[in-house]
């Protein structure tokens, strides 16, 4: 792929998460996932509501806005997500410990134009937060219409362990 950088082994290759489906369920364990857009002079950085389906990150926002500007110049996105975290302090400096699940990854961005796709888009997140009822989510056709639906195809997905946390079922959150 043009411009793919080399992935270089982790550090501590025992606390790394390679299985999909274990990635899988870090990503749906997941509250938030912060996604990074290219911008100049540095990436930008946002915290976003999201979904997973068939290989794709759905998010969703206003149709207008910094985050669209930028997918519209460059659709290439990088994001991570974390599961389960517990931070344990200490008294003594570099002591305190974490325990956790993480994911990061790169992708690819756009804009969903297609009405089904944006309501699957849509019905990924409401499931990711257990929007709705029994027969799935209910939308309102003014904020349908003004909703604006992102899908990122997943190129890169790495995961880590840190420290003891207990191993999260797929599709567990």
């Amino acid at each position: 792929m043009k411009g793919a950088r080399k992935v270089h082994p982790m550090r501590r290759p025992e606390k790394e998460i390679s299985d999909p489906e274990a990635l899988d369920g870090v990503l749906r364990a997941a509250s938030i996932l912060y996604l990074a857009l290219n911008a100049d002079p540095a990436p930008y950085v946002v915290p976003v509501c999201f979904g997973v389906e068939g290989g794709r990150l759905y998010v969703h926002g206003a149709g207008a806005g910094t985050k669209i500007d930028l997918i519209r110049a460059n659709p290439v996105v990088g994001f991570s997500a974390c599961a389960d975290v517990t931070i344990t302090p200490a008294a003594i400096a570099c002591s305190s410990t974490a325990s956790g699940k993480s994911v990061v990854g790169t992708g690819h961005a756009w804009i969903v134009e297609d009405e089904a796709e944006r309501i699957r888009g849509l019905d990924a997140i409401m499931r990711h937060y257990r929007t709705g009822d029994s027969e799935g989510p209910v939308y309102q056709p003014r904020s349908l219409s003004r909703t604006c639906v992102i899908a990122i195809h997943i190129d890169t997905l790495r995961g880590k362990s840190m420290g003891e946390a207990p191993e999260l079922p797929p599709g567990s959150r």
